[in-house]
């Protein structure tokens, strides 16, 4: 009886052991393929292209620092339209999370994962870049690369608001921890003409369309997401025409299910008649 009880907990220690293993073996697969399934994410991408007579990006009136200033005169950038292509520069898109979504935790090799800090300049009495991007964990750096002094003044909603005065060649570093839900606008209150915008997201999903109205977003999960469209003249793009159709809302959202690999959404047009 003492042989057979202890065969059984012999067998019973095996069977525990080989299930023990054969988890270990499992999960081990799965962190594996998680950090694997990387190189099967998706790429979404597409071209913002403007309908209607292009319009031209006329030079800003200037009331300070001319001399300098003037050297590169600023254009007004709340438009701007690459004539020869219909190619609409500074939308923003970006994937909007609905109520109770949750994006899935991404590996990305280091080559492939976001900068640490996010540069924002004065350069040539405007802002470089135009429309700044950055997580609620990256530092948003402002530079001055002019050779006259600059404040930026940054409206935001859900994080402080700030003023900075910013010398030649100096810079101040800010952490903007909480996400604006829409595009924040900077200024520089010595140069009245200049704006440009910051969009402060908890995630690396945005992209700006170039000069060409080119944009990319990379790494994308596969799944079902919103993404929303935005130009800082029209706000929201409440109606764009997709090759896959008319696309019409308030809120600019246009839903798509992200497959591995490519996702080419061709030419986006957008008429004249939203930046009236």
């Amino acid at each position: 009886m003492a042989n057979s009880d202890c065969r059984s907990i012999d067998a019973s220690s095996v069977l525990s052991h080989v299930v023990s293993k054969f988890l270990s073996v499992v999960m081990l697969s799965v962190l594996i393929g998680s950090a694997a399934r990387a190189e099967d994410l998706g790429t979404l991408s597409g071209r913002v292209v403007f309908k209607g007579k292009p319009p031209v990006a006329e030079k800003l009136d200037l009331n300070k620092d001319i001399a300098i200033c003037s050297k590169t005169h600023p254009l007004d950038e709340e438009l701007l339209v690459n004539a020869p292509d219909g190619g609409l520069a500074n939308v923003v898109v970006w994937l909007e999370l609905e109520k109770g979504q949750m994006l899935p935790e991404v590996v990305l090799p280091k080559e492939r994962q976001l900068p640490v800090e996010v540069v924002m300049t004065n350069k040539n009495c405007r802002f470089e870049p135009h429309i700044a991007v950055l997580t609620t964990k990256q530092t948003l750096v402002l530079g001055n690369d002019d050779p006259v002094a600059h404040n930026t003044l940054a409206n935001l909603f859900y994080n402080t608001p700030f003023n900075e005065a910013i010398g030649t060649g100096a810079t101040v570093k800010k952490k903007l921890t909480k996400v604006e839900r829409r595009p924040a606008q900077v200024s520089c209150p010595i140069h009245a003409w200049m704006k440009g915008w910051v969009v402060v997201k908890d995630h690396g999903y945005v992209a700006v369309s170039d000069v060409h109205g080119h944009f990319q977003i990379r790494d994308l999960p596969p799944g079902e997401w919103t993404f929303q469209f935005w130009q800082e003249k029209a706000g929201y793009l409440s109606k764009m025409e997709l090759k896959s159709g008319m696309v019409e809302d308030k809120k600019g959202i246009y839903r798509l299910t992200v497959k591995p690999g490519k996702n080419d959404l061709g030419e986006i047009s957008v008429d004249a008649s939203l930046f009236e």
